[in-house]
């Protein structure tokens, strides 16, 4: 009855002379369809080995929060046809596709959905970046103490201070660097790019090996002790250091030119930008201060600032049109409003989603124009 009912709020099952549906809307109810027949599929379906024990340390391996997925489905069908313009953005069936299943995840979990990101090759990664640790620090966060890694690099190797998940995401899943079917959108030498969320500066190190000596890397992160981690790690880096510089500031659409942040020694890598307190700035002031001559990426993993930050942003995608990589998963709404806020500019951007773990999050948009 539920999988009836739900058809029929979009008219699925209506007769024919009560239907009055506008153009272009069949394409929209043979979608809902589609998901919801699957959604009814996996209900049936139970995974194995789909949960991921490190990220979730503190949960059991069968749980499932029905609060979380009901609120999200809610939420859902309340944005159904939001959902399905973003989706229609896309460039590639892939993407689309992935789109559907990032979607059944949220509201099924990993009891019931396995994201294609869950393959042997991917999981073993892990313990190729902890082959990689040389020895602890002192400082620690919610996953444990800081280690230092010894990681090769195109110029030797690199010297990343973080956790085991830094290392692998940043230098061995490559996020952040996509490819498919002939389509490139990632750093290249020479490029100047833009790090919106540095958290330990592994990525800005990353990003920094690509650019090499013609390019650079401007890295921001609010958070007084991260910026202090990343400062360093380019001192651990001698070759890579001049080609990095870091801002203490967090990313919106407003500039709260505030007094920086008392540092107490808190590692978040979660950390949002929630009080007047904060100090931030927007990339196009940024850049303006900083005299940078061109942009030609911009990463964001800003935990929700994301779109904020992108109309922070609007001059300087409009001014050179950049390569983006959008974090996609810090909000519900982010799967819709992004998407669609890129398109909005009217620059003709290709968009393409990707996604880079066997749970909800690490979720990228990757946009070329």
């Amino acid at each position: 009855m539920l999988k009836s009912l739900l058809k029929d709020i979009y008219g699925r099952g209506t007769p024919a002379s009560q239907q009055a549906a506008p153009a272009g809307l069949a394409p929209f109810q043979q979608w809902l369809d589609d998901l919801v027949d699957r959604m009814f599929q996996l209900m049936h379906k139970v995974e194995q080995d789909n949960f991921d024990a490190t990220r979730y340390r503190d949960m059991p391996a069968n749980a499932f929060f029905a609060d979380r997925h009901s609120h999200y489905f809610a939420f859902l069908l309340k944005n159904v046809e939001h959902f399905f313009h973003a989706r229609q953005l896309l460039e590639d069936e892939t993407s689309r596709a992935l789109y559907d299943q990032l979607i059944l995840f949220r509201v099924l979990s990993h009891l019931h959905v396995r994201l294609p990101f869950n393959t042997p090759e991917n999981r073993a990664h892990i313990a190729t970046a902890a082959s990689w640790r040389v020895e602890d620090t002192e400082d620690a966060g919610a996953f444990g103490p800081l280690s230092i890694y010894r990681v090769p690099g195109r110029e030797g190797d690199i010297r990343v201070k973080g956790w085991k998940e830094n290392i692998t995401w940043t230098f061995l899943y490559l996020q952040y660097f996509f490819e498919r079917g002939g389509v490139e959108i990632k750093p290249a030498p020479g490029d100047h790019f833009i790090d919106a969320g540095g958290c330990f500066g592994d990525t800005a190190l990353g990003f920094a090996d690509v650019v090499g000596k013609t390019g650079h890397v401007y890295v921001f992160d609010p958070l007084p002790m991260h910026c202090t981690i990343m400062a360093q790690q380019l001192t651990m880096n001698p070759t890579l250091a001049p080609r990095v510089s870091i801002f203490p500031f967090g990313l919106t659409d407003q500039v709260n030119d505030v007094a920086p942040l008392v540092d107490d020694g808190k590692i978040d890598p979660g950390a949002r930008i929630l009080s007047s307190a904060m100090p931030t700035t927007t990339i196009d002031a940024a850049v303006t201060q900083s005299n940078a001559p061109q942009v030609d990426f911009i990463k964001m993993d800003i935990e929700g600032s994301e779109l904020s930050a992108l109309r922070g942003a609007e001059s300087t995608i409009r001014r050179w049109q950049p390569k983006l990589a959008i974090s996609l998963y810090h909000r519900p709404e982010d799967f819709f409003s992004i998407p669609s806020w890129i398109d909005s500019l009217g620059i003709g951007y290709r968009l393409y989603l990707d996604h880079y773990s066997i749970h909800h999050e690490e979720t990228v948009l990757y946009a070329i124009a």
